[in-house]
This record gives C-alpha cells, structure tokens and sequence, in this order.
C-alpha cells in the first residue's frame, strides 16, 4: 500500500497551564456524551495535525465556537488508547461572554502529557485521541457537515518501524533463478541492445521527476508502444540519487543526467493472460544486465523479479519451475506521488501533457479496472489533470473522501490499484470490512507491514495518515511503533 499537516508547537510548563482560564485536572470516570445535534465546532487541533517533538513537552492549543455563553467545555483524551471509552478530562475551556458571528469563542492550552503518569495517554511516535465535550455531555464535532465526527486524531510523527521488511510479501529468489528468468524471457544482455530491439529514441514519451511516493530517487521515464510486438509497451527509466538520501541532490543528479544508479525496463507483451506477459529486467550504470537490484536502504528483497512483483501486480506470483512471471501489470503515473524540479520545462504544468500520455500507453497495455479507473479519474477525457479525484465509492460521505484522499490515494493505491478482488480499495466499504487486519498491519510489529516499501511507509509514518485512518476505522491503539524511534 502505499498512504498535512503540521501546527505550531509551543511548551508550556505544568505551573502555567493553572493560569490558562477554567483549566483544572480531572479524573477518569467521565460520562459518555449522548447524541445530539451539534451545538458547536472544534477548530483547533485540525484532525490529523501533525506535532513534532516528545509528547511531554507539546500543549496543544484548543478553540473552537459554542452556541451558549460562559460554559464549560471539557478538553478530554483517551487516558488508555487500546480502550476508546477511557475518555479523561485533561482542561476545561469556558465560553466567551460576548458573542461573535452568533457564536461564543472559546480557548485553552492543554499538556496531555502533563506527568511521568500520563504517558500512555501519547506514546512516543503514536496518535492521541482528542475531543471536548460541553456540560451536557454533548460532544462538539470538528466539522459541522459531519456532526458524528467528534474524536480528533493527532499524531506525533515516527521513524519507520525498525522491526519491518519491506517488498517481502512475494519473498527472494536466487540468484542463479534470475539468471534463468532472463534466459526465458530473452533479456537483452545491454541497455543499448535493448533499446534498439524496441525502437528506441523514436515515438517515445518521456518524464523527469524525483519519485516521492515509493522509491525516493530521480527518474528519467521513457516508454513507448511497441510494433514488435504489435500492441506491446516498453519502457526504461534511469535512476539517479541514492535510497534514502536527499531530494535536492537527487534531482540535481537527475537533470546533470550522467551515470544513473540503474536502468529498470519493462515491457508487456499481449496477450496479458501470457506468463511473462510483463517483464522485467535492470542493468548496472554501465549498461549490462545485472541480476540484484536493490530499492530501498535496507534490501531485504533485491531479487529480480520478485521485489518487482511486490507492487506490479496485486496477485501476481514468480513460477520458479517455469521462470515465468504471473499476473504482473504496469502501474499508473500519479503525479502527485512525484516531486518536480523547478527548472521551467520540468515542472509538473510544464510535463503534465507527457504524464497523460504515459498514462494513455499504460491504459492501453491490459491494465485492471483498478489502475483504469485511476487513470481516468486524474486524467479524464474532456478535463486537465484532477488532483483531487475521488473514486465513486469512496464519495458518500466528507470522512470517506478525506481518508481516501489523504491515506488511500498518496500510500495504497499505487500497488492496490493492480489488484483485481476487494484489496483494489475501490470502496471506502472494501477498507472498512478489514478494520482489523489493517490496524495489524499498519501498526503491527511486523516483520510484514504495510506500506511494503519503506520510502512510502517513511512519509507515512511523518504524515497525519495514521491518526486519520485509524479513527476513520474506529479501531484502538496508538499506532506507535515500540521501536525505530
């Protein structure tokens, strides 16, 4: 799978927060707010805001709008996260006296983290769950279009869990299989000779981007159809940076052009029910075929084919007996998932009619009703590119588009789009009705996680995803990972 954001922090000492108006301690035995017509708005914390630093030392500021002048309103946080009904008073903000725009302002600074005691409240690296709730046990909603949505998710950023591998879901082969994979699909034993068997430079369409989404390098993507064979596709895409390292240089890398680190080439031959219908192949800086690749900082899997497979193709498997792969597909290109140089003619305005076409060749090469509809939705027919495109079943409600635009989109559809059952997260319903293996896997141990790769579980863990998902689902715990800090 594959997944904004920050507020300011400031500290405030446990002595001054007894000077902030109406604050006071409370205990755990809170009652449970009852359903009601919202009678007023949180508007600060943002639901999913991003806070940095040890939870101990963050005060989150509090404020909002109530109908009513000079109430109380509780400031409350789950004082267990693995129990959703361990609702605490942490604060109490009071209303203002005299009204604005109809309404009565109210305000507050609170430490969740006050004490040594309070630290389950906000594990390191974990969400904490806020909410406020007035003196007739009415919780006040985040967003008055969606009064049921009253818990406001916050999360501390985390370092990638340091128990996870990645693109280990189709798990490595050997060396000595790769080599027989190459042999059965005839790989071209150079850049060069493949180039020439698929009529490279001519007819080609080109992009030059830093891929933010899932690798985290320079990429100068070329791909064309293919007359031999009729109906086929061929791309190669140089990449230049190193995994994990910084964007600047990457990009900087990428358009000195040079020595790239490897050359990853696809090609889909039809019909797509063929095994080896897709194929892959990589060669080393100097142009040969080489047999590992490595795509992230770990290499848990740098076996070619398989950690290919690990997003190319949602079920798609490596036959060793018949050095076949099954089931393979090429992705969409989202822009979004992609950084820019700011040099004119590399932007994204200045190649957004070449990402398009890509897109086009990869509609064209037998791609799944997933990837289809992806394409479709940024680039649809008779409109520019659509950035925010929302897939039909995902519209029903504000919630619904928000996680997918915020979790599904940026860290899960790439790979899930190629899937052909209900992990093609087509539907905000396919999410829902795997709450909890999803909670396992987005906040489990591992050693298998989702994301599968780490540059996408690396801005996923740093972005306001997992507070979002995780109480979009209703599901417990706050997702900290117990080590990688």
């Amino acid at each position: 799978m594959r997944l904004s954001l920050a507020l300011v922090l400031s500290t405030v000492l446990p002595a001054c927060l007894a000077d902030v108006e109406g604050f006071r301690q409370g205990d755990d035995d809170e009652p449970e707010p009852v359903a009601s017509e919202p009678t007023g708005v949180v508007r600060e914390p943002a639901h999913g805001s991003v806070l940095a630093g040890d939870p101990s030392a963050i005060a989150i500021h509090v404020s909002g709008l109530y109908d009513a002048p000079d109430k109380p309103l509780d400031v409350q946080v789950l004082a267990d996260p693995d129990d959703l009904d361990s609702w605490t008073t942490i604060g109490t903000a009071t209303t203002a006296s005299t009204v604005l725009g109809g309404k009565y302002a109210f305000a507050a600074d609170v430490r969740p983290v006050a004490t040594a005691a309070d630290a389950a409240r906000w594990p390191r690296g974990g969400v904490l769950r806020l909410r406020v709730v007035d003196d007739k046990a009415h919780a006040l909603p985040f967003d008055p279009s969606t009064p049921e949505d009253t818990v406001i998710a916050v999360t501390n950023p985390a370092n990638v869990p340091a128990t996870w591998t990645y693109l280990m879901e189709k798990p490595p082969g050997s060396i000595a299989e790769t080599q027989e994979y190459y042999a059965a699909i005839d790989a071209p034993l150079t850049l060069d000779a493949f180039m020439t068997r698929y009529g490279f430079p001519g007819g080609e369409t080109s992009a030059t981007y830093y891929n933010a989404g899932d690798l985290g390098i320079g990429r100068e993507m070329h791909c064309r159809a293919t007359e031999t064979p009729a109906g086929g596709l061929a791309c190669y895409v140089r990449n230049f940076g190193t995994f994990g390292g910084n964007r600047d240089e990457a990009l900087e890398l990428l358009i000195a052009g040079g020595v790239p680190l490897a050359t990853v080439a696809m090609v889909y031959t039809p019909p797509i029910t063929a095994p080896n219908a897709v194929t892959f192949m990589v060669y080393g800086p100097t142009g040969e075929l080489v047999n590992e690749a490595q795509l992230d900082t770990l290499g848990n899997n740098t076996s070619i084919p398989q950690n290919c497979i690990n997003c190319h193709g949602g079920r798609s498997r490596y036959d060793a007996a018949n050095n076949a792969v099954i089931g393979a597909r090429f992705l969409p290109f989202d822009p979004a998932a992609f950084d820019y140089s700011a040099r004119s003619d590399l932007t994204l305005l200045a190649q957004e009619q070449q990402l398009r076409r890509l897109n086009a060749l990869v509609d064209q090469a037998a791609p799944t009703a997933g990837v289809r509809e992806v394409i479709a939705g940024l680039f649809p027919a008779s409109g520019p590119y659509d950035p925010s495109f929302v897939p039909e079943g995902w519209r029903a409600t504000r919630s619904d588009a928000r996680v997918y635009r915020e979790v599904v989109a940026p860290y899960c559809r790439g790979c899930h789009a190629t899937f052909e059952d209900d992990l093609v997260f087509s539907t905000a319903a396919s999410v829902r009705n795997r709450a909890g293996s999803l909670n396992t896997l987005l906040c489990g141990t591992g050693p298998l996680g989702m994301p599968a790769a780490e540059q996408t579980t690396r801005a996923f863990f740093s972005s306001p995803a997992r507070a979002v998902m995780l109480q979009w689902l209703g599901q417990p715990g706050a997702c900290a990972p117990a080590t990688g800090q």
